[in-house]
């Protein structure tokens, strides 16, 4: 509860002490090192000659080939994939290490969603198209080339916005809080409208990697769209006022 009432600045702060107090721990850097050996040798292998099948898989699997492509633009966005799919695999395996399961929120999630589902207005969908359409863009910004091969990002971004959803918690969840935070000046933001937007977020990374998948490169000009879908449905389509019940006069 003292983190939803975190500022944006204080809550990556405290994220931030958090990441480095992990670092401190050999073994909680081993699922990173061992995947970098990946990127460093398939990468390479990539950049001499087409890969064989097995090593494509590994590839795609691992997303070595992100940010090979795209020039500058390209090369940033892969890197933020890669940050991306290391957490992932990070989440995958350390709770191995401490006999736990990984991924322990994902089936809490579709309780979650379902619940946050119940709207009152056109404007409640407003955070789902807001975080559709920045879903949409936050992969066209680490899969620039938006192929096939690199679309793992998109994939292990649902995993991770599933656990988020289930467990209330996690990295977007947090920061989410904060800005609303940040925003209503200290009161406690709606669960149901953070739910929303990552519900939108799954929903975009999801048609992304699908679209990615089977060749269509739309994911940049479908954000807008959405984007402005969520715009105009908050602007318009505002709760009206509850009429007050009119009196039934007393039976004689």
């Amino acid at each position: 509860m003292a983190k939803e009432r975190m500022t944006v600045g204080q809550f990556l702060k405290s994220y931030w002490k958090d990441c480095i107090n992990n670092i401190k721990h050999p073994l909680n850097l081993l699922p990173t090192v061992l995947l970098s050996v990946v990127w460093i040798v398939l990468g390479w292998m990539a950049a001499k000659a087409k890969l064989a099948l097995p090593l494509k898989v590994v590839s795609f699997l691992t997303f070595t080939e992100g940010g090979l492509f795209g020039g500058v633009i390209g090369a940033v966005g892969g890197i933020v994939g890669k940050v991306v799919v290391a957490a992932f695999v990070n989440a995958a395996l350390l709770p191995l290490f401490h006999g736990k399961m990984p991924f322990s929120g994902v089936g809490n999630s579709f309780g979650q969603m379902a619940s946050s589902m119940r709207l009152n207005s056109t404007g409640a969908l407003r955070p789902l198209f807001y975080g559709l359409g920045v879903a949409l863009l936050l992969y066209s910004f680490m899969n620039v080339t938006q192929s096939g091969q690199n679309a793992m990002v998109g994939i292990v971004a649902v995993v991770m916005l599933l656990q988020n959803i289930g467990n209330r918690g996690g990295f977007l969840w947090g920061f989410l809080f904060s800005m609303a935070n940040s925003v209503t000046g200290g009161r406690t933001p709606d669960y149901a409208t953070v739910t929303r937007v990552l519900m939108g977020m799954t929903l975009g990374f999801t048609l992304a990697a699908g679209l990615s998948l089977s060749g269509l490169h739309w994911c940049f000009w479908l954000a807008w769209p959405m984007l402005l879908l969520g715009f105009l449905l908050g602007l318009f389509g505002k709760k009206k006022p509850t009429p007050p019940p009119i009196p039934v006069p007393a039976s004689r």
